[in-house]
């Protein structure tokens, strides 16, 4: 990203966040504040002159302009239930550049079909994304998809063709739960709680139900929030090459947790015994419908062909967009603004939690999904009635489990990603207020 492009981004959330109200400093103090010169400040300017943010009067400065959109959050209510990026945390202004940018030096690629895998390009670009996190694969492993949630559609579909059982956790993705229910796919399941992972358990219901595939979220796990150590990852690894199984590594989250110290199951293997899948929804927006598998050599024929009379090809248009996001370096900027924005998000909901919830069990891993596990007598009925009444949203954690698992726990899941951060120490202690009214002694 040019200098220029920096300063109009570090402007834009200044105005965003209100720090700037009516007008903007001149443009002698904006060169002593981001140590630029006179043609940069002026161009970083000129962007937001296009993107509507601000207006120049001349020999006066440069004016903002007022919005009259209101914010999404009511200060009557609580959002906690979703985990998508805010729009008004997005940089739409350079997105929509760079739609124009890929419109015009790409605009004959979208009147033709492309590859059924996805644009070579931005497979490349997403094979060097993969590689800053010690992921090696090769481009014709790669697939680009309509989401994560079309490749796990297209495996769930190679399964029932061929008849092959799967083994979920259990509480697991809610849309995993909706796609082995209403396709009717041979399942088994194994029940997770907040402890730690156990592998023993795990092996026992592995040789008990004998799966072709595994479905797993190794890291920032939805909804339980947790993340499997790293013995625990290599002796799963150990028993997919031993009861020949694949696993489907699910890792959504990672850029939310991204250190050279962890290694993904897909590092881990050396036999081609995980399908690595990864979604941009979080950082991104849903709406882009971009994600992408990592296949085993000798799955990416069945995949592609499912994907060929899915859908033909993923929506040009969106890769390109992408393509050209990534190559001006705004992703890795955005990335970054919108990791930084929920820790500090989640830094306040924490402390909120250990002053309010201290008798209570729940993961503190300070990432996205923050569960709290409530006691087996709570009525949910009546705490999701006066949730209700009180503005509080919330996932419904029923979702999550398979119709008739019967070793439910009851819990809350918690995301700050749309909630304003004065809302969430109030929101908590409503919270709690409308747990201890639906205690059953």
């Amino acid at each position: 990203m040019n200098k220029y492009q920096t300063i109009a981004s570090a402007l834009t959330q200044l105005i965003d966040e209100g720090r700037y109200r009516d007008r903007l400093p001149t443009i002698r103090s904006l060169m002593r504040k981001f140590r630029a010169s006179q043609s940069t400040i002026n161009q970083a300017l000129q962007l937001l002159v296009q993107a509507n943010k601000i207006y120049n009067k001349p020999h006066s400065g440069y004016f903002i302009i007022p919005t009259h959109v209101e914010k999404i959050e009511s200060h009557s209510v609580y959002n906690f239930s979703t985990a998508s990026t805010s729009w008004t945390d997005f940089p739409m202004a350079h997105y929509v550049h760079c739609l124009e940018t890929a419109f015009n030096n790409e605009k004959e690629d979208l009147f033709t079909y492309g590859d059924v895998t996805g644009q070579t390009a931005l497979k490349q670009s997403f094979q060097s994304l993969l590689a800053d996190q010690h992921i090696f694969a090769k481009t014709d492993q790669i697939v680009i998809t309509s989401g994560t949630q079309q490749a796990l559609h297209l495996l769930a579909l190679m399964m029932k063709t061929n008849h092959d059982k799967i083994l979920i956790e259990q509480p697991t993705y809610h849309q995993m739960v909706n796609l082995i229910e209403r396709l009717d796919l041979n399942y088994a399941t194994y029940g997770r709680h907040l402890e730690a992972f156990d592998i023993d358990a795990f092996e026992k219901v592995v040789q008990r139900t004998q799966p072709d595939y595994v479905y797993l979220m190794p890291r920032l796990h939805n909804p339980l929030g947790t993340t499997i150590s790293e013995e625990d990852k290599v002796k799963l690894i150990r028993l997919a090459h031993r009861y020949h199984f694949y696993i489907i590594e699910d890792d959504y989250l990672g850029d939310f947790e991204h250190h050279n110290a962890y290694k993904s199951l897909y590092e881990l293997d050396d036999q081609q015994h995980v399908i690595y899948l990864k979604s941009f929804s979080k950082i991104m927006f849903p709406g882009q419908r971009l994600g992408f598998a990592v296949m085993p050599e000798n799955l990416v024929e069945p995949f592609v062909k499912m994907k060929e009379i899915a859908d033909i090809q993923t929506n040009t248009l969106s890769q390109l967009m992408m393509q050209t996001f990534i190559q001006s370096g705004l992703y890795e900027a955005h990335k970054n603004n919108i990791i930084t924005k929920h820790r500090q998000k989640v830094k306040i909901l924490q402390d909120a939690l250990k002053r309010y919830f201290h008798h209570y069990q729940y993961n503190d891993n300070n990432k996205l999904h923050t569960m709290i596990k409530l006691p087996k007598r709570i009525n949910m009925t009546g705490l999701y009635r006066d949730f209700e009444k009180l503005g509080i949203w919330v996932d419904d954690y029923r979702k999550n489990y398979m119709t008739g698992f019967p070793d439910r726990d009851k819990f809350l899941k918690l995301n700050t990603t749309r909630i304003a951060e004065d809302q969430i120490d109030l929101g908590l202690r409503l919270i709690r207020q409308a747990i201890r009214h639906n205690q059953m002694f």
